[in-house]
């Protein structure tokens, strides 16, 4: 009877966690919905068709390697629908003719205004805060509130799931032709681990260009857990998830001796390559139009190799990744979403002001 009690207990202890954990949301669930919401909504997709079901598997997969070498994935991919003004659920999204995050961006640019384009992903764009919360944003905010004899106008040219290869897109079609006069470029570890590529061409598709790099990675007891209660309690399996150590888990299909670095595992290697050939293009065009360009590391894991290829190509690089000591403030948005909050952009903010002010890149106030 006593077992029977304690498992009815158990029973309706974890029944009230799923319940408590739908409805106040404590550790962030909302994220999934609402990168759902964005990307159904918000986006213009420049895609090729997808490859139809139900052909003979000969010509589907002709048609698979075709869409292989379509240059139209080496292109922007998507960008944001123009003249938005949308409500993503935590964060409002506005954007202006141009498809960008923020105000309209004047052509040709007003005398006596200093241009700064920012390059980058979600981090740029700055997902879940509303635009005036960026570190972005405020970098122009904070400069011009001293009403400086030179105003700054920062152009956010972000968008979540960009890697350095849709970036350079971004800036040789829509960022270059503003005429700025510095180009930041917001590194992230998905630059390298998870091509945008490889993400377009599986849902256009429904196969993973490169199958031989999918490594199954061993669950530890969390993930286990987590797995085992995920169908039933949704909720309660991503709480329990949070807490597997991935890195550990990758760290054991590894050869002894060797550590995880993104840049050698899976993807990694292959992404990495892509990744520093459209670093050179960003380069080169930066140095063709005579504009300074400097990338901002934020990566988590650690790209080890970034400053080291930066330097070796002079390109100017700036330490810009979080701290264990900087999650522990709680500057991100959630348990179940990585990406900054006020607090995080506040900080980020005033390590690339100082970066940026250290290096004279940002005109006289």
């Amino acid at each position: 009877m006593a077992l029977i009690a304690l498992a009815f207990g158990l029973t309706l202890a974890v029944l009230l966690l799923e319940l408590t954990l739908r409805l106040t949301d404590p550790i962030g669930r909302y994220y999934e919905r609402e990168t759902l919401h964005y990307f159904t909504s918000a986006i213009r997709y420049e895609l090729p068709p997808p490859v139809p079901e139900g052909l003979p598997d000969e010509q589907r997969q002709a048609l698979i390697a075709q869409l292989r070498d379509d240059p139209r994935l080496d292109g922007l991919l998507f960008v944001h629908k123009p003249d938005l003004d949308v409500s993503i659920g935590s964060f409002h999204l506005q954007t202006n003719s141009l498809g960008l995050r923020g105000p309209e961006v004047a052509m040709p640019k007003p005398a006596d205004t200093f241009r700064v384009v920012m390059l980058g992903d979600s981090v740029t764009f700055g997902w879940g805060v509303d635009d005036e919360v960026t570190f972005a944003r405020r970098l122009e905010t904070t400069w011009n509130a001293g009403e400086p004899r030179t105003r700054l106008e920062v152009v956010n040219t972000g968008l979540p799931k960009y890697d350095t290869n849709q970036e350079a897109a971004m800036l040789r079609r829509i960022a270059l032709p503003l005429d700025p006069d510095l180009v930041v470029l917001t590194y992230v570890t998905n630059d390298v681990s998870e091509p945008t590529r490889d993400t377009i061409h599986q849902l256009l598709t429904g196969e993973h260009p490169h199958p031989d790099e999918q490594i199954e990675i061993p669950n530890d007891l969390c993930s286990g857990l987590a797995e085992f209660v995920q169908p039933l309690l949704p909720a309660t399996g991503a709480l329990i998830n949070r807490y597997t150590d991935i890195e550990a888990r990758v760290q054991r299909v590894l050869p002894e001796g060797v550590s995880y670095s993104p840049e050698t595992f899976g993807a990694g290697p292959r992404g990495w390559a892509r990744s520093q050939r459209a670093l050179l293009d960003i380069q080169a065009m930066c140095a063709g139009a005579g504009v300074p360009l400097v990338v901002f590391d934020h990566t988590l894991p650690r790209v080890e190799s970034l400053r080291a290829f930066c330097d070796e190509h002079g390109i100017a690089y700036e330490p810009f990744y979080l701290s264990e000591q900087d999650l522990a403030q709680g500057i991100t948005n959630s348990m179940l979403d990585s990406h900054c909050n006020a607090k995080g952009h506040d900080l980020l903010l005033q390590r690339m002001r100082a970066a940026l002010e250290r290096r004279g890149l940002l005109p006289p106030e």
